[in-house]
C-alpha cells in the first residue's frame, strides 16, 4: 500500500491534470464555436493590418486629419475581435475592440493611448466591402480639445505576405 505522501501527490497530480484538461477543452470548444458562428454567418476574416484615414467634418473634408495603422489581432468570440492601432503622427498606440456582423457592418470602440489623461475616445461604424479589402463609414467621439466631433473613416487592407497561412 502506498504511503500517505505518495497518495497525496497522486491525488494532487490528478486534480492538476483534470483542471488543465478542462481549461484546454473549454478554450478549444469556445474557439471552435466562435469559428463555426463566423462560418455559418459568412463573416469574413478581417484579421491583419489595415491602413486607416480619419477625416474630420470640422476641417477640410478632402484631406485626412490623421492616418494610422490598425492591426486586428485576434477573434475573441463570434464576430468580436481585438485590435491595436498605431498613429505615428502623435506617437500613439491605442486599443480597439470591434465587432463585425453578418451584414458586414463593423463597429469599433477606441480610446487614446494615454486614457484617462486625454479625452480621445469614440466609436466607429463602417461597412466592409464585398471583397473584404476596404471598410468605410463614420466616427464620432471626443477630440483632444474635449469637444465632440465626427467625420468619415476609410480603412484599406494592407497587402499580406503570400507566405502567411
Amino acid at each position: 500500500m502506498p504511503g500517505p505522501m505518495l497518495l497525496a501527490s497522486m491525488i494532487l497530480s490528478g486534480v492538476i491534470l483534470g483542471v488543465l484538461i478542462g481549461a484546454l477543452t473549454t478554450i478549444f470548444w469556445h474557439n471552435w464555436r466562435s469559428k463555426a458562428f463566423r462560418t455559418q454567418h459568412d463573416i469574413p476574416n478581417v484579421i491583419g493590418q489595415w491602413r486607416c484615414q480619419w477625416f474630420d467634418d470640422a476641417l477640410n473634408p478632402d484631406q485626412p486629419k490623421v492616418e494610422d495603422t490598425m492591426e486586428i489581432q485576434k477573434w475573441t468570440t463570434n464576430g468580436e475581435f481585438l485590435a491595436r492601432a498605431h498613429q505615428p503622427q502623435f506617437q500613439l498606440w491605442y486599443p480597439i475592440m470591434g465587432e463585425i456582423d453578418p451584414s458586414r457592418v463593423v463597429t469599433l470602440v477606441y480610446k487614446a493611448a494615454r486614457y484617462p489623461y486625454e479625452p480621445n475616445r469614440g466609436v466607429v461604424c463602417m461597412e466592409l466591402s464585398r471583397d473584404s479589402k476596404t471598410m468605410e463609414g463614420r466616427w464620432f467621439g471626443r477630440r483632444f480639445s474635449t469637444e465632440f466631433g465626427g467625420g468619415k473613416v476609410r480603412c484599406v487592407r494592407m497587402l499580406e505576405s503570400a507566405f502567411v497561412v
